[in-house]
């Protein structure tokens, strides 16, 4: 895990001493998020499907080389995943329970794509990568037959319950319109998948819980090119 983060340094590194076909890419994203898991000592799966999804917003600063269609980029995402569940629970008195609960990362992305022009200004490019994410905030927001209490875990606190780096998967979908040499307008659909779970190995051998972002993002695509 650890080589793989110093190779994602040493790309973005490179990245930044590129000149030719090289670019800058600031978005923001707005989307919504749910969580996978499942913990045998509860007796079954919790927090999944059945859980409400949660909105999120998250922001890119993003930079990549391009040349012939092809093109390869990396950055610093701020991402924050989630997700919303109601239970009620007991027998005679009836607990109303709502929790939301936010999980903060920040992640460093590989991410390859491809192109595709469709006239003079308009172009798509679909892209597929993997990113590895800093894990460091829990934000719980707990409803109880309406007394709200709010709870946050960072540093050990968070780390005794939760991993904190996380493999994920990223597709994305990017619809591109050239404003000027310089300037490219981009907006689409984005998908993060988390494919190693946050929790620890000790907490549980049944247990895991992965996050999962969707989200349609938008912003520049500013290239550094030759007059």
């Amino acid at each position: 895990m650890n080589r793989f983060i110093l190779v994602l340094f040493c790309f973005s590194g490179f990245v930044s001493l590129a000149q030719d076909g090289f670019f800058l890419q600031p978005m923001i994203e707005v989307g919504s998020s749910g969580v996978l898991a499942h913990d045998n000592l509860r007796l079954g799966t919790y927090k999944n499907e059945g859980a409400d999804k949660v909105s999120v917003f998250n922001g890119l600063l993003g930079a990549g080389y391009r040349v012939n269609h092809w093109e390869i980029s990396s950055g610093i995402f701020f991402l924050r995943s989630g997700y919303f569940e109601h239970t009620v629970s007991g027998y005679q008195f009836l607990t109303d329970t709502k929790t939301t609960q936010y999980y903060d990362h920040i992640a460093l992305p590989v991410i390859a794509g491809y192109q595709f022009r469709m006239g003079k200004l308009f172009s798509m490019t679909p892209g597929f990568g993997y990113e590895i994410s800093y894990n460091y905030s829990d934000n719980k927001t707990v409803n109880q037959d309406g007394v709200v209490a709010k709870y946050k875990l960072t540093g050990s606190s968070f780390t005794n319950q939760y991993k904190s780096a996380s493999l994920w998967t990223l597709m994305r979908l990017e619809f591109e319109y050239t404003l000027n040499k310089k300037i490219i307008i981009v907006a689409g659909p984005e998908f993060h998948d988390m494919i190693s779970s946050m929790l620890p190995p000790g907490y549980n051998i049944a247990a895991y819980q992965y996050s999962r972002i969707f989200s349609l993002n938008g912003g520049i695509i500013w290239n550094f090119v030759k007059k």
